[in-house]
């Protein structure tokens, strides 16, 4: 200490000398002194002697029964039970591949809190279920201090509350809302939503409301958070002035519009259902089209992409619907299609295609250039047999999901075509379907899937 105390008055000697000289002299004088400040300084740096700054003896001690509880609470941050009731669990990430998540606690200075792992339980419960409390192992790495790995075994899916304990204190309780997770050995369906008309195509805004086509009904149908049906656009007894044949695709804009596929056209409408502006007729050239399927936006460039299904092609429209360029012809070779049904956008600006009649999804670049196809026809592990659904779940895990009508299940695999798992078979039973057509996630990660066949939403 004496040695440090000794080093530390020279050096704020010469902090002294060098502010008085940047204060009082002029530049010119300071930069002729330059050379004579750096020779002073080295030689004050030159004088401290580190190895007196080094411990040179180590304590020697035996620790005795009586006196090793007390040594757990040696070297936390903070301890004492009404220290750690002003703390909270800070942050918690999505639950992995491995049905494991990591979280952090923040102390009341906003520094993270370490504890020691024996002193910290973590359980998570489902919400409203009756479930009892998931046991969770709690592991640390030596390269994030302070942020725990926690592993579990969830049966269930949606919200949990997050059950944190230090020592023989609870912290505030927080919520996790755990996604559908194509990992799990068991997927079955949370809830379905009854009384559609051939729901086709189905988008989430980001206030989780649902926005579903319902081609039957000729109508486009918004959901509240809880399901309910608040409006019908189009179709008998619908509001607004828009008109709907046979409605397939949709998307919501960055600006909060809704974009509609329908006989030959693509629409653009509000979301109490007034028209803003609609485009195309039937034809085979800029701007025309043959039924129309899927809509994408691209999250680079907010182009506006769509499954010209009978032209066997992508049209890319501008943002204001203007014509921007297209890609594919008829055919089986890569880049080209046989009635391509559905699009989704990554975010990095990727498309990927469901090629119906080809049994595949076929990957482009943002400017359609071909990178790569998986699947073929088939209903083994891998095929796929006429998909005409895409999604990605962007929010977490970034796997690639495809509904596949003839199959009636969801395939899943990763961005590159390495295939995950699969979901579904024919049938009226809970887990089952009967021609799946659309889907997409939420920003919290559930999956709603448009079963065609049976007139209803599930959602996963």
């Amino acid at each position: 200490m004496k040695s440090a105390e000794m080093s530390l008055s020279l050096l704020e000697d010469v902090e002294e000398y060098v502010e008085q000289s940047l204060k009082t002299g002029s530049p010119e004088q300071v930069l002729r002194s330059k050379k004579q400040m750096m020779e002073h300084m080295s030689e004050v740096t030159a004088g401290i002697n580190m190895k007196e700054l080094r411990p040179k003896e180590k304590a020697d001690f035996v620790l005795t029964h009586k006196n090793i509880k007390s040594l757990h609470h040696i070297g936390d941050v903070i301890s004492g039970t009404t220290a750690l009731q002003q703390c909270r669990v800070k942050k918690i990430d999505h639950i992995s591949k491995a049905a494991s998540l990591s979280l952090s606690m923040e102390a009341p200075d906003s520094s993270f809190l370490s504890v020691p792992l024996s002193s910290l339980r973590c359980s998570l419960v489902p919400v409203g279920k009756g479930h009892k409390p998931i046991q969770t192992t709690v592991t640390t790495t030596s390269t994030d201090p302070g942020v725990y790995r926690i592993q579990c075994n969830p049966s269930t899916r949606g919200t949990h509350t997050v059950k944190v304990q230090v020592y023989d204190v609870h912290l505030k309780d927080t919520s996790l809302v755990i996604p559908f997770n194509p990992y799990l050995d068991k997927i079955t369906p949370l809830r379905t939503l009854t009384e559609l008309k051939g729901p086709y195509g189905v988008a989430v805004s980001n206030d989780n409301n649902l926005i579903i086509t319902e081609s039957s009904g000729s109508c486009v149908t918004l959901l509240d958070k809880e399901g309910k049906k608040v409006k019908s656009l189009g179709g008998y007894g619908g509001s607004g002035d828009v008109k709907f044949s046979y409605p397939r695709g949709l998307a919501i804009t960055p600006d909060k519009f809704i974009l509609v596929s329908d006989d030959h056209r693509i629409q653009k409408i509000s979301m109490d259902g007034y028209l803003i502006a609609s485009v195309g007729e039937e034809g085979s050239g800029p701007l025309q089209f043959k039924y129309p399927s899927g809509i994408a936006i691209s999250p680079i460039t907010e182009q506006i992409y769509i499954a010209d299904w009978d032209n066997h092609r992508i049209q890319v429209l501008n943002s204001d619907l203007t014509f921007s360029h297209s890609f594919g012809s008829k055919g089986s070779a890569n880049g080209q299609f046989k009635h391509p049904h559905d699009i989704a956008i990554d975010s990095q600006g990727l498309v990927y295609v469901a090629d119906s009649w080809n049994d595949c999804i076929q990957k482009f670049s943002l400017c359609g250039k071909f990178l790569c196809n998986f699947g073929g026809k088939g209903s083994g592990a891998g095929k796929l047999n006429s998909p005409v659904g895409v999604t990605i779940d962007i929010a977490a895990t970034g796997l690639v999901y495809v509904s596949e009508w003839i199959n009636a299940r969801i395939s899943v695999f990763t961005k590159d075509g390495v295939f995950v798992n699969r979901f579904g078979s024919k049938g009226s039973n809970i887990d089952q379907f009967n021609a799946p057509y659309g889907l997409t996630f939420d920003k919290d990660g559930f999956l709603y899937v448009c079963d065609f066949g049976s007139n209803q939403l599930v959602v996963y």
